[in-house]
């Protein structure tokens, strides 16, 4: 058996009788070069989907493809021994990672391997545009094995920090210096830095808005930092959401626009619309091309729909709401958490003791929501229901969910903490301490990221890693 490397960096493999290329008088197209499969798209989540061709393979064959050692699919070769576009389905329980995808011809034996980097990123705040808080992918951390975490590395900011974001392997989080940071995500190496606030990452890109009197929109390469393009909103940005190609960005201005709607790859406006009471928008959430979103201003608080139609429900509405199908869900400061359909009927209203200033996390048919009263609750997401409460200090955060395990910052008064919680029964399985407050917390490929007011960014995993594995990009094939 010979093993190679193409000169277009794609592993292949065959396996010759001592016959050698005698074979060509059977089949040809295995003599004319290496076999060799190439992938539509080499990275992405559990349950993704890819498309593989290949070529030099027998001719009119039937190939068995794999994932590693699972069987995913099967294609019959043309005439020419290839085949275009056989699409194949990432496996839920692949870890994040490099796997082989491989294509095996059975007589001869013959096989061609890439390779397939599985991320379960969260690229911003709310995981998705529809601000769930959910990372449906994340299938590392559990709840038998959360009570390991360690801290893996810290990195020292000049201030404090906002709440991180993951992708491109890379962790990004704003510092009250006024800067985006970019770190690799698996050791915490400085990558590069510029001025900004509250970043998100879309294809390859990451967005921020300014600091202070800065008022542009930045998108800029994710890995390199390099500016891709400018635009000047003339106001203070609240927030961003990135879905469908679009940047959402809501602001506050003294007078004009609030809320923006621009081209991801390009920076052109599509729209922009002015809010009657020049009321200060908060963080947004997106489900349908529809922007859900707290806003406050002469006329009151209301959480507001912008989209096709428009509508406002009057609660006091700090931070992003969460969309899950059709169904709003959003903490207030009088207490309650509300879930509202699309049309702005209430459907339930959940009262806490305190106000509920953070961002609901929707996951598997449960609300899960933070008070100002110290308790994280777990409420029915159709009747609001109470299926648990636990108490995590004074005041408890945004939640973050992921495989079974809710993430929450809290404290108590004399420390700060962040809290790993059964989300089925809410049982505390894991807390860490801080000296001062800690960000809401994101999960992603097995760590846990949280900033702190200290100005530290911490992350936690596993010991020695988990299964975590690492990959470089493959070149494509020279045809």
């Amino acid at each position: 058996m010979r093993a190679v490397t193409t000169s277009a960096g794609v592993f292949a493999v065959r396996k010759y009788t001592f016959l050698g290329c005698i074979a060509f008088l059977l089949y040809p197209s295995i003599c004319v070069g290496q076999a060799a499969i190439q992938l539509s798209k080499w990275v992405g989540p559990p349950t993704a989907e890819t498309l593989v061709s290949g070529h030099n393979f027998p001719a009119d064959d039937k190939l068995k493809l794999y994932f590693d050692s699972l069987s995913v699919g099967q294609v019959t070769t043309n005439s020419r021994g290839a085949f275009l576009d056989a699409p194949i389905e990432v496996p839920r329980g692949a870890l994040p990672g490099k796997h082989f995808v491989v294509a095996k011809a059975v007589n001869p034996r013959i096989e061609a391997k890439t390779h397939f980097l599985v991320r379960t990123d969260w690229p911003q705040y709310g995981f998705g545009p529809n601000g769930a808080r959910h990372n449906r992918f994340e299938n590392l951390l559990n709840p038998k094995n959360v009570g390991k975490l360690a801290l893996r590395f810290s990195y020292a900011a000049p201030a404090g920090l906002a709440p991180p974001v993951v992708a491109e392997g890379m962790v990004y989080f704003s510092s009250n210096d006024g800067n985006v940071y970019a770190l690799n995500a698996d050791t915490g190496a400085f990558v590069w830095k510029a001025e900004g606030y509250e970043p998100a990452v879309s294809d390859g890109i990451i967005y921020f808005t300014g600091s202070g009197s800065d008022f542009y929109l930045y998108a800029r390469n994710a890995k390199s930092g390099d500016v891709v393009w400018i635009h000047n909103l003339e106001v203070p940005a609240t927030g961003l959401v990135v879905s469908d190609d679009v940047v959402y960005v809501t602001a506050a201005p003294a007078a004009g626009y609030d809320l923006f709607a621009l081209n991801a790859t390009t920076g052109l406006l599509d729209w922009r619309t002015f809010i009657w009471g020049t009321p200060a928008l908060r963080k947004p959430a997106v489900a349908r091309f529809v922007v859900y979103v707290g806003a406050s201003g002469s006329s009151g608080s209301d959480l507001i729909a912008v989209g096709v139609g428009f509508w406002q429900y009057p609660i006091d509405v700090s931070s992003a709401p969460a969309v899950v199908d059709g169904v709003v869900y959003a903490g207030s400061a009088d207490d309650n958490v509300y879930a509202l359909e699309s049309n702005a009927a209430m459907l339930w209203k959940y009262s806490t003791t305190n106000s509920v200033y953070s961002s609901p996390a929707v996951a598997d048919g449960v609300v899960y929501a933070g008070s100002g009263d110290g308790s994280i609750y777990a409420l029915k997401a159709n009747t609001g229901a109470l299926v648990w409460k636990h108490s995590v200090g004074y005041f408890a955060g945004s939640p973050a969910v992921a495989n079974g395990v809710v993430y929450v910052a809290s404290g108590d008064g004399n420390a700060y903490f962040l809290n790993a919680l059964n989300a089925k029964t809410g049982v505390l399985l894991w807390k860490y301490t801080f000296g001062l407050q800690p960000t809401d917390p994101v999960v992603a490929n097995g760590m846990v990221y949280v900033g702190s007011a200290d100005g530290h960014l911490y992350v936690f995993g596993l010991p020695h890693g988990g299964f975590r594995r690492t990959a470089t990009k493959p070149r494509p094939l020279l045809r």
